[in-house]
């Protein structure tokens, strides 16, 4: 999406103070329900929406708060300020709270490295994109079953430690046929399956993030540092070492 940063609006800096500008003037924070109509899309995981509001606020414009006399710091403080409303509101729509948090941690982290406004503005309208398809996804796992729903965000929870199919049953309350069985219908995916593509899609983002892959591999509670670097290997066609080289020589960091 292009942006225009000549669509956004800073209320204006005036030694009779803010509110008795806006009183007199035009120029006023864009109406809080068109904010809330936004924040909206993301909690529901509607990412054409989305899309398409904010596309009309860069086309007809939009204005917001005066944070800073600093161009680059007031791009960064609302930027600061709308991943941290974005984020509570993928809360609400679903995502876990445990990686939204540090999802939102990282966005915050990227935008203290940008150094023109242009970068922020684009830089968040990408991740907002992003986000609404993280809740658009989560979305889609409401027709599971509870026990399936439960047996998903304990993995979440507990990526890092070693899971098996007979302790996620039993977390579950149920038996592990039945839950490998309810698994498969509801996913088409198997749950060991499952497990194990979550924790090498973790271990990319570890990789990514400097981690060796003696480390990833402990990390992550596989059994043997051959037998994770046989599974990435088998998962993306290269193995751990390789996928960090690339990364590095890339300048790639997780975000993802």
């Amino acid at each position: 999406m292009r942006v225009n940063l000549q669509s956004i609006q800073i209320v204006p800096k005036t030694p009779r103070g803010a509110v008795f500008e806006q009183r007199e003037g035009e120029v006023c924070h864009t109406p809080y329900q068109l904010e809330t109509e936004f924040y909206s899309c993301v909690e529901r995981g509607e990412v054409t929406l989305l899309e398409d509001k904010m596309q009309q606020y860069f086309q007809n414009g939009f204005v917001i708060g005066r944070l800073s006399d600093n161009d680059l710091r007031q791009m960064q403080y609302w930027a600061v300020s709308s991943i941290t409303l974005a984020v509570r509101a993928a809360i609400r729509g679903g995502l876990d709270e445990l990686y939204a948090y540090n999802l939102s941690d990282r966005y915050i982290q990227s935008v203290d490295t940008l150094q023109n406004t242009a970068q922020i503005a684009e830089f968040l309208t990408q991740k907002a994109v992003e986000l609404t398809a993280l809740v658009a996804k989560v979305h889609g796992r409401l027709r599971y079953s509870p026990h399936v729903r439960r047996c998903i965000a304990y993995i979440e929870r507990h990526l890092h430690e070693k899971l098996t199919v007979a302790a996620l049953a039993e977390v579950d309350g149920i038996t592990a046929d039945y839950l490998s069985a309810i698994f498969k219908r509801e996913t088409g995916e198997s749950l060991s399956g499952y497990i194990l593509s979550r924790k090498l899609r973790e271990a990319q983002l570890l990789l990514e993030n400097g981690c060796s892959c003696e480390q990833t591999a402990y990390t992550l509670s596989f059994c043997s540092e051959s037998y994770f670097i046989a599974c990435f290997k088998k998962a993306f066609g290269m193995t751990p070492r390789a996928y960090a080289a690339v990364c590095r020589k890339n300048g790639r960091t997780a975000e993802k």
